[in-house]
């Protein structure tokens, strides 16, 4: 059972009516279960008298929590508002067995209230079993998500000041959703100009839009914003027309705004309600300056608990919980009380579901575990293999892309990476590796450089990364297995008998002309096309410089590739991963393809990267990690270095303790 907890005020100086309604999955009766009213000044002269002194209780409790970091009069405060919140008439209600959840609609005065302190008597938001949360409106809407995995994040750093630990807060969320490879995916800016946001924006579209840095107010017209400064030039403000403007397109379902520098509770509930009204579900948003360690602490938890499938209310309330029991409890510290959500939609709503999803997505992450390893960086040439295989909605696919560049420099974990990604959102991929590098392995006569049929019997016995195939494909191949029994020996096939024997696995191809060869292919085609229905598939080609250069130029390239980058083969996508060398020998002069190009890494880059990976092997950044990544920094120290690099330092974290 849910409740409802409906704060009004009739008019100036009216008493405010506090009503209560209990319904089941937010729908609720037409009349409140109980009412009951407090006084028009909040019962100003009851104020604990640390906080007694000022004009209302707005003023009085407000001013304190931003004069006090740590202080033992929250505790009492938390007994003012939780009587202001729980009336006699309507606690009894609310307290009944079975309500689990409680959303609090609030008269807009009140709204600067820290009600996250409220207790009654213990406090009343660090339950995580009953959360409570703040709703828009008085109805939370009915907007269940649809998008599947990963739940994207963009985490945007505004400032380079040490002093809001924006630097730990940032690891600690490395560190939580580096253990969750497949089911989050995290990008992360550092003090952007206008464009690279935009353009990170537009590019991840995120689910999640974390901020961390200052707020501040825009000279001219006073409207709050978010300050961010890029290195060498001056601040520019994220302000609410260009959250509404360019940050809504669409807009995050959820944004965690770790901003309230101002000193303005005011500023905070203001930003909430400017992305709330531009279509983000919920916000959280901070009363005040949460300290770093807090910060770090309440991040960290609140994104394991997203992890864990919990909704958000549940999840910020257990981070809440979290940062209370270090030092709110003990200390009397206010940090606990400042992270505030509010949501436009149910909590349930907010976020893809990871109940149906998680769990396979799990099994995907420690299926690629090895192929994959604690990868970093690569964020545009992501984006790019994922706008062409795995596009927005009404955007076009990709037929051909070219994955190219030296040895060792990431290509293979650069595809494997992708491999991933299409598994966890139910993508088929049929990852051909052209990679003998056991002579002992070949099979019979078969050579240790592929010709074209032994392309062909590569693609067609190549397990699918996805075990479950949609029902046909594994026959998908019979009519081509009659067929090339035939044209390998220089006869055209006749047509199959009923039913088709089963032929020989891997004939060689001891006979024919370039009529059989074309045949070949055009058997393969049709059943190629069949294998790619009813669900999308993608191809990739790694390792070619093992196919022979003829093979590949004149026969695989022409009847093959071409057919699929013309669109021929619909449903079909291919990716092909070349060294620069193997470009040259291997692909025609006017080949075409999306090319997305590997580089060797700046050496100015390695410290931050070295960093990321021992995050994402999910270890803190500690003394043994600096000096271990120094020690390999200084083989690196200048030029471009080789992404194995990281490699090496991936396999020694992994074995400290």
């Amino acid at each position: 059972m849910d409740a409802l907890i409906e704060i009004t005020q009739g008019g100036q100086d009216a008493d405010y009516r506090v009503d209560l309604y209990l319904g089941d999955d937010g729908v609720w009766p037409p009349e409140p279960t109980a009412s009951d009213t407090v006084a028009a000044d909040l019962d100003l002269g009851a104020l604990p008298a640390a906080v007694a002194g000022a004009a209302t209780v707005p003023e009085a409790v407000v001013g304190f929590l931003h004069a006090s970091p740590e202080s033992q009069a929250f505790s009492d405060i938390g007994v003012h508002l939780g009587r202001l919140l729980l009336p006699p008439k309507v606690r009894e209600h609310w307290s009944r067995p079975g309500v689990r959840r409680t959303f609090l609609c609030l008269d807009p005065e009140l709204r600067r209230l820290p009600w996250e302190s409220a207790r009654a008597p213990h406090a009343l938001f660090v339950q995580p079993d009953h959360p409570v949360v703040r709703v828009h409106r008085r109805v939370p809407g009915d907007e269940p998500i649809t998008d599947s995995l990963p739940i994207r994040v963009l985490v945007v750093r505004g400032d380079d000041d040490d002093d809001i630990g924006a630097r730990d807060e940032v690891r600690e969320i490395k560190r939580v959703v580096g253990g969750a490879p497949g089911r989050i995916e995290a990008e992360f800016l550092s003090r952007p100009t206008e464009s690279d946001l935009k353009s990170a924006y537009q590019r991840v579209r995120p689910h999640v839009l974390h901020f961390i840095g200052h707020g501040t107010r825009k000279a001219s017209t006073g409207q709050p914003a978010l300050r961010i400064v890029p290195p060498g030039r001056e601040a520019w403000l994220l302000t609410p027309t260009y959250i509404a403007d360019l940050l809504s397109r669409p807009a995050p379902r959820l944004a965690i705004l770790n901003a309230c520098r101002s000193g303005e509770t005011a500023d905070a509930v203001a930003l909430t309600d400017v992305f709330l009204d531009s279509g983000a579900a919920a916000v959280v948003g901070m009363q005040g300056d949460i300290r770093g360690t807090a910060a770090a602490l309440f991040g960290g938890s609140l994104y394991r608990s997203l992890l864990a499938n919990e909704p958000v209310d549940r999840a910020v309330t257990t981070a809440r919980e979290a940062v209370y029991a270090d030092t709110g409890v003990s200390d009397g510290a206010r940090d606990w009380i400042l992270p505030s959500l509010t949501s436009r939609v149910r909590p349930d709503d907010v976020l893809p579901d990871l109940s149906a999803t998680g769990a396979r997505a799990m099994r995907i992450e420690q299926q690629f575990e090895k192929e994959v390893g604690a990868f970093v960086n690569r964020v545009h040439e992501r984006h790019k293999l994922l706008k062409g295989v795995d596009p927005g909605t009404g955007e076009p696919v990709e037929r051909l892309l070219l994955v190219v560049g030296e040895s060792q420099v990431g290509k293979t974990r650069l595809l494997n990476w992708l491999r991933r990604r299409c598994a966890v959102r139910g993508r088929r991929v049929r990852y051909v590796s052209f990679d003998r590098p056991n002579p002992v392995d070949v099979l019979g006569d078969r050579p240790t450089r592929f010709d074209f049929l032994e392309v062909l019997y590569a693609i067609r016995d190549v397990a699918e990364d996805l075990p479950n195939l949609p029902e046909g494909v594994t026959s998908a191949f019979d009519r081509f297995n009659h067929d090339v029994l035939h044209l390998a020996e220089g006869r055209l096939p006749p047509d199959p008998p009923v039913p088709t024997p089963e032929p020989a696995r891997w004939p060689r191809l001891t006979g024919g002309t370039s009529h059989h060869v074309a045949a070949t292919f055009e058997s393969f085609r049709a059943c190629l096309g069949r294998a790619a229905q009813p669900e999308p598939l993608l191809l990739v080609f790694d390792h070619v410089g093992n196919v022979l250069d003829s093979a590949f130029r004149q026969q695989l390239y022409d009847h093959l590739i071409r057919h699929v980058a013309d669109g021929e083969l619909p449903n079909l996508s291919l990716v092909v991963v070349m060294t620069n060398e193997q470009f040259a020998t291997h692909w025609p002069e006017r080949g075409g393809g999306t090319r997305v190009d590997l580089d060797c890494i700046e050496a100015e880059e390695f410290r931050a990267l070295a960093e990321d990976v021992v995050l994402a092997v999910g270890r803190p950044i500690g003394g043994p990690h600096l000096q271990l990544i120094e020690a390999l920094g200084a083989g690196v120290a200048t030029g471009k270095w080789s992404p194995a690099v990281l490699g090496d330092l991936e396999n020694i974290v992994r074995r400290m303790r």
